[in-house]
């Protein structure tokens, strides 16, 4: 009785050493859903586009400007940082929810996505992050440069908000952070092994800007508690929407959320509205579960 005990626990610990090892090493294709292109590929877009090239931390970094208006300068930029899946070729739907309304958007693929080559880390990522809002300070100004994550992209929004006192940030179904994520789908294994914890919720208390969030109530990727626990982290002048019935992929084309966003960025509804179609599921190239 005593041997079979023995080996049943040393069983149990040798699964779960395999368990967390794998976990551990394997944790980036956990999170990331590679989509890397060779840097001739063409992406098509209906929008006048440019590519925009950077260098960080050994990166060799693509992201595409969106323009509102060829031909003419937009009075500002959104930064937009996408999701975990997919690459920029599926960041045009997203775009055009503030391109009509005035703005050009400039969407990037982060390292080992489309075109951005380069080493993997927190470290790297968020520089990279802070790179991006750089770039388009220095081409459009200090004052007119805006922050809208989704999904994954809202660690690298929240960061920079705090980093670079970002004035306005919107973060479309958010995580209070990958730790969370990881302890909601992983509550058996400890926190350390985690390499990448984005922890947006410090970061959004260091957020002195003006920061909207917005979470869909049937979000099937991102737990609406999960993102339901940045409100505690927010200021006095911020805010979280809950989207009724809004799942992960729908929340941003959501009629009520549009309207908010219209109502404090500025524009016609009905411009916005005919921007960006209500039908099908927007967003589902750019996000993907961690599992």
């Amino acid at each position: 009785m005593y041997k079979f005990v023995k080996w049943s626990l040393s069983f149990v610990v040798s699964g779960y050493l395999l368990i967390a090892a794998t976990a551990y090493f394997f944790q980036e294709h956990l999170m990331f859903h590679f989509a890397p292109v060779p840097d001739t590929h063409r992406y098509h877009f209906n929008a006048s586009t440019e590519d925009v090239w950077l260098s960080s931390q050994g990166g060799h970094l693509h992201g595409v400007l969106f323009k509102a208006d060829e031909g003419k300068k937009a009075r500002e930029l959104v930064v937009y940082y996408k999701g975990n899946a997919g690459n920029v070729s599926g960041s045009e739907r997203m775009a055009r929810l503030f391109l009509g309304m005035g703005y050009d958007v400039l969407s990037m693929d982060y390292r080992g996505f489309g075109k951005s080559r380069g080493e993997l880390s927190e470290a790297s990522l968020l520089d990279d992050a802070e790179r991006w809002f750089d770039w388009g300070r220095d081409n459009y100004g200090d004052q007119n440069v805006r922050v809208v994550g989704y999904s994954m992209g809202t660690t690298f929004a929240s960061h920079v908000a705090a980093a670079r006192a970002a004035g306005n940030v919107i973060l479309f179904a958010p995580m209070k952070s990958v730790v969370d994520m990881a302890s909601r789908r992983y509550p058996f294994l400890p926190e350390f092994l985690t390499n990448y914890p984005l922890r947006s919720d410090e970061k959004l208390a260091e957020a002195p800007g003006h920061v909207v969030i917005y979470h869909g109530t049937a979000d099937e990727v991102v737990p609406f508690a999960s993102g339901e626990g940045l409100k505690d982290y927010l200021g006095p002048d911020d805010a979280f929407v809950p989207v009724e019935g809004a799942n992960h992929y729908t929340v941003a084309i959501q009629t009520s959320v549009q309207a908010d966003i219209t109502a404090r960025w500025g524009a016609s509804a009905s411009t916005l509205t005919q921007t960006l179609p209500q039908a099908g599921p927007s967003l589902s190239r750019e996000s993907a579960p961690m599992n």
